[in-house]
């Protein structure tokens, strides 16, 4: 069973992306990976679809991850028993294989397309692809804002919260729910959720492979990061896989979720933006870990900052809808001067290829 049916690996942060592909794929250990280039990311996602649909009719279980700027379209695949990889390698991603032909096999889509007739289009295309840029540069700058307010939340919050008790809690629940495995796993992180066109898009389809959701409530941020840290702690100690879901606001600090494939528990962070999930088996209150009487005291400053912060994401969604406008004007473009029958011998040759390695 793959450890996820749906994230994100790759979003907009403050200046510039984030990417998780490090943790998700390591051309040293893979079986091989394939990298897709070309000319527009629409043939990528032609292509990643018709090998999970293969993959499926063949009851192989797959790894999915979606593309931020075009709703349901696939921008990479894993089949993890196989150790195998496809990724859609143009823009903002822009592999480049470190094995050629060892590690990695280059698939280029180029030959899909019409050259002359998006020649004929150039100057609309720069210019639509200019105006992309801009706002795209808009929405890292409000994720940015996000983060600053977020930050001074967080040093409001510090001397609320009880740490030693965290890890005092998390201690004993990994001792008493945290199955021991064999060797040390490399932890991985990824996005379960992340600012879209539609909003603050969640995959809660990845948490029905976990026949345990335990919801961390915390409204106000206060300690489900600190929490999820130190369950983590314990489940690397057993020899577990952790799969650390960060916050695309500050990635690098913030943790929301976390996964444990081989305990079959996942830790979900339930708040305005991630409600909870329909199926809950355990609902942790952050509330037990909180001073409340020194939260009360903040609540007039905190609640300003949560509303400044809902401000500032619903014009990042706004911008990141007009991204997304601009991103089907290209593709319509690039639509029109697409060879279909060209585009579904690539889709066959690279299926062909990859399950020949499986068997």
């Amino acid at each position: 069973m793959g450890y996820t049916d749906g994230c994100f690996l790759c979003l907009p942060c403050k200046g510039g992306y984030f990417s998780f592909y490090g943790d998700f794929c390591d051309p040293e250990t893979a079986g091989h990976i394939y990298i897709l280039k070309g000319a527009n990311g629409l043939c990528s996602g032609y292509l990643l679809k018709t090998v999970c649909k293969r993959a499926t009719a063949l009851s192989i279980p797959v790894e999915k991850v979606y593309s931020r700027s075009r709703p349901g379209a696939l921008e990479a695949l894993a089949l993890p028993q196989q150790r195998l990889y496809i990724l859609d390698g143009s823009f903002p991603r822009a592999f480049e294989p470190k094995y050629p032909l060892a590690a990695e096999t280059v698939v280029s889509t180029d030959d899909c397309f019409d050259r002359e007739m998006l020649e004929k289009n150039k100057a609309a295309l720069i210019l639509i692809g200019k105006i992309m840029e801009t706002e795209r540069r808009r929405t890292m700058q409000y994720l940015a804002a996000v983060r600053s307010i977020n930050a001074d939340s967080s040093a409001i919050l510090y001397p609320c919260v009880d740490r030693d008790k965290i890890r005092r809690y998390a201690l004993r629940f990994a001792a008493r729910e945290f199955p021991a495995s064999e060797g040390r796993k490399k932890p991985r992180s990824i996005f379960l959720s992340g600012i879209t066109a539609q909003g603050v898009t969640v995959h809660y389809d990845t948490l029905k492979k976990y026949p345990i959701v335990n919801v961390i409530d915390d409204r106000d941020g206060a300690a489900a990061s600190v929490l999820i840290e130190n369950l983590k702690t314990e489940a690397e100690k057993r020899g577990l896989t952790a799969i650390v879901c960060r916050c695309q606001t500050d990635p690098e600090n913030r943790a929301e979720h976390l996964l444990l494939p081989e305990a079959g528990t996942a830790f979900f962070t339930a708040n305005r933006y991630h409600p909870a999930p329909e199926r809950i088996d355990r609902t942790i209150h952050v509330s037990r870990f909180l001073d409340t009487e020194k939260l009360a005291a903040n609540r007039m400053r905190l609640n300003f900052n949560k509303k400044a912060v809902r401000s500032l994401i619903e014009e990042a969604v706004a911008a990141e809808a007009r991204v997304q406008d601009l991103q089907d004007m290209i593709d319509a473009y690039y639509e029109a001067a697409l060879d279909t029958q060209r585009l579904e011998q690539t889709a066959a040759a690279l299926t062909q290829d990859i399950f020949a390695r499986i068997g």
